[in-house]
């Protein structure tokens, strides 16, 4: 299937009045554009609402045949051998391994005691992290024209804020 380039169209030296003209355009298709939407979101609403009192009672019964076939599950795991899952006539039930993760295994110790006692043990050095970055936040915070200007000179560091075009339709006055 050959897809269709269209030229995008150079335009320069707009007067006030094709101005004027392109923000009449602008608007008045912003406000059919959110009348559609409103229309379509409210459609959608309708059918939402029509299907919700279904939806919530399957969902609701759902709760139970899975607590059952989960408590079956655990309660017959090991006469399954290595498989992880079992093929019913209705389903298939089984067990994920999920991705493993580091935790504590004591209350008793924060994530701060942790880092200290690797600290100390030279073993357990390794496991510890030191990550080292750009404080952005501070650069913007600087006012000091000096340190901005050696930022600039020895790490070409520059503070910009760029100015980006926006349009604001006015909805009510395509309206009258």
């Amino acid at each position: 299937m050959a897809t269709k380039t269209t030229k995008k169209k150079v335009i320069v030296n707009v007067t006030l009045e094709q101005a004027q003209q392109a923000g009449e355009t602008f608007t008045a298709n912003t406000t059919s554009l959110e009348k559609i939407k409103a229309k379509m979101n409210a459609e959608i609403n309708n059918i939402k609402s029509k299907y919700l009192a279904e939806i919530t009672e399957l969902q609701e019964g759902l709760a139970e045949p899975s607590e059952v076939l989960e408590v079956f599950a655990y309660e017959q795991k090991e006469g399954w051998g290595k498989k992880k899952s079992l093929e019913l006539l209705h389903c298939i039930i089984g067990f994920r391994t999920g991705t493993p993760k580091v935790e504590k295994t004591t209350k008793k110790f924060t994530w701060d005691g942790i880092v200290e006692v690797m600290k100390k043990n030279n073993m357990l050095k390794k496991f510890l992290r030191v990550t080292e970055e750009v404080n952005k936040e501070a650069i913007l915070a600087e006012k000091n024209e000096v340190v901005l200007n050696q930022l600039l000179e020895d790490c070409y560091i520059d503070v910009v804020q760029d100015e980006s075009f926006y349009i604001t339709a006015k909805a009510e006055e395509v309206a009258a």
